[in-house]
């Protein structure tokens, strides 16, 4: 059981007395009220101030260690009946700046508001109030002595263990309804502590949330105000800021203007001290650095060691940028260099570049059929560990493709890129498809794949993605009498072989036609789109509710051979 953990972890609320509240803690009712309502806050706590980053200072109050046990206790029982909302982001274990910040990544605009004095914000009266209230249910008594130990001054502190809990339970009504307001403007928000960001994608960001001022401030909206002020918090209006997507976005020290990334001053600062390690020695280059650049930012005046932050913010850079990343890789190896006990981990980066493997394919239907196919085999219980993300080329087609093939591989990849190409080129084939296998390796995480021909096909044939269903399945009749066509039906001169009605006017070298397929007799085209055919395969309606997706497993079976390429 936890050092931290004493009591029993089923729910055992309608906490009555002191007693069983000190029972219910693992602690005596004597050291409970000592804590609670006798030793002086002096001795309860050492008050200490920290440069913040953007400039200024923070007060942390931090307890001694007998109310810092209590206070653990306190915050692991009141976490066994809190569910956090999706959108609250700090001190949720899994949750951290880079998930958080994935949530506005690639927005037009970025709203940023911090609440002033967040910890402080929240009163004794309102964390008994907490306990009061379903699902704890605390008498007064205890709810007020649970309050006592978890407050200096009548209010919260930074630096206790329970003050993340309580905060984030104190906010669940702030966050619905910030939420809601956001989500009927079609905005995004989220919460990461006292800071509050709202994006949107709109040509315009919302004015019922707030307007932009030429210096990039912003003038929040009455309504969103009173939701605020109403929770329990003010607004610090200094920090209020909109951002459009030309201009630098930043979302808890990660940027999110296109991907995920650090600013570029914090890689200059890591690549300056590196250069000063290597130009002047350490022992030098931390002298510098402890006199110009770390300020004293701890209580007890040490300064902590620059090898040991120079580590942190190179692992930071991996942890936003991927752990696969250049740029990460270039100073982890530098720092690895010259501080010997600095290893870069091999397995982290692998673990990273095949965690989520980025799919392009020639076109919009074809990564269809991919998605349909593989969440058909997964509920099966095949392939479930396969994290395929699926991203389109902006010039579809085995050309555009293939350009784009060839343009990735000219940079290191975060992730592992496989590009899909169908069977029906034999210059394709060549180029693409590796000597003797499926898929060729173009360097820096790229990959070609050329779908390999099911079993139910002729090795020799040429096919499409369409040819990976059975021939069945693939020239089924809509509600409307329309179907794909296979351009083996036709003669040389685009009529049909056995159908003397039907008239075909296209001239691509397509395997399969699905336009332009001319019934004479009744004028009109009777061909099945391809992109509908695909539409009907997801949606898993009739006549095509019983689809056999037996010639993807190949495909799929490919990209996890690739994978695993990078683990042997």
């Amino acid at each position: 059981m936890d050092a931290f953990f004493p009591f029993d972890p089923s729910p055992k609320y309608k906490i009555s007395n002191n007693n069983e509240l000190a029972a219910l803690l693992g602690i005596s009712t004597a050291k409970l009220t000592y804590y609670a309502y006798h030793l002086a806050d002096n001795e309860k706590y050492i008050a200490f101030k920290i440069k913040k980053r953007a400039g200024g200072e923070r007060l942390i109050e931090a307890p001694n260690k007998g109310l810092k046990d209590i206070q653990k206790n306190i915050a692991v029982f009141l976490e066994q009946s809190y569910k956090p909302r999706a959108c609250v982001f700090a001190y949720i274990q899994g949750r951290g700046i880079v998930e958080h910040a994935a949530t506005h990544i690639g927005q037009r605009w970025l709203l940023r508001l911090d609440l002033k004095d967040f910890f402080h914000s929240i009163s004794l009266a309102r964390v008994s109030g907490v306990l009061r209230r379903a699902p704890y249910n605390f008498a007064e008594s205890p709810a007020n002595t649970a309050a006592r130990l978890c407050t200096l001054g009548r209010r919260l502190p930074q630096g206790s263990p329970a003050s993340p809990t309580i905060s984030n339970i104190l906010c669940r009504g702030l966050d619905y309804k910030l939420k809601e307001l956001a989500a009927s403007n079609k905005c995004y928000y989220t919460r990461y502590a006292d800071d509050i960001f709202i994006s949107n994608n709109g040509s315009s960001f919302p004015a019922s949330i707030a307007v932009r001022s030429e210096d990039g401030s912003a003038e929040l909206s009455d309504t969103i105000k009173k939701i605020i002020t109403d929770a329990g918090f003010s607004i610090n209006l200094d920090k209020t800021i909109l951002r459009k997507r030309s201009e630098r976005q930043i979302v808890t020290g990660v940027v999110v203007n296109r991907i995920s990334n650090v600013p570029k001053d914090f890689i200059k600062s890591i690549r300056a001290a590196l250069y000063a390690w290597e130009k002047h020695g350490l022992e030098a280059a931390e002298e510098y650095w402890k006199r110009s650049i770390a300020k004293t930012n701890r209580f007890d005046g040490e300064s902590p060691q620059m090898k040991f932050v120079l580590r942190g913010k190179v692992t930071h850079v991996g942890h936003v940028k991927g752990y696969s990343d250049g740029t990460f890789l270039t100073l982890a190896k530098r720092l690895q260099a010259l501080d010997s006990d600095y290893r870069i981990d091999e397995q982290k980066i692998l673990r990273n570049i095949t965690g989520e493997i980025h799919i392009y394919t020639e076109g919009v239907t074809d990564t269809k059929h991919f998605q349909t196919a593989l969440r058909a085999l997964q509920r099966r219980g095949e392939f479930v560990g396969l994290n395929l993300t699926f991203r389109n080329s902006r010039k579809p087609g085995s050309s555009g493709l293939k350009l784009l093939c060839e343009n990735l591989s000219e940079t290191l990849q975060r992730h592992l890129t496989i590009c899909i190409f169908d069977r029906d080129e034999r210059q394709i084939i060549n180029e693409m498809g590796g000597s003797p296998g499926n898929y060729r390796d173009h360097a820096n995480n790229v990959f070609s794949l050329i779908i390999p021909t099911p079993e139910f096909r002729d090795p020799s044939d040429l096919i499409c993605i369409e040819h990976l269903y059975q021939d069945a399945q693939i020239y089924i009749t809509d509600n409307q009498g329309r179907r794909l066509y296979s351009r083996e039906e036709f003669d040389s001169l685009g009529c049909h072989k056995s159908e003397p009605s039907l008239f075909c006017r296209t001239t691509k070298q397509s395997l399969i036609y699905d336009d332009q397929v001319i019934n004479l007799q009744e004028k009109k085209n009777v061909a099945l789109p391809k992109n509908k055919f695909a539409d009907y395969i997801a949606a898993g309606a009739p006549p095509f509710s019983n689809i056999d997706f037996e010639g993807f497993r190949g495909t799929f079976a490919q990209i996890v051979e690739i994978a695993s390429s990078y683990t042997r």
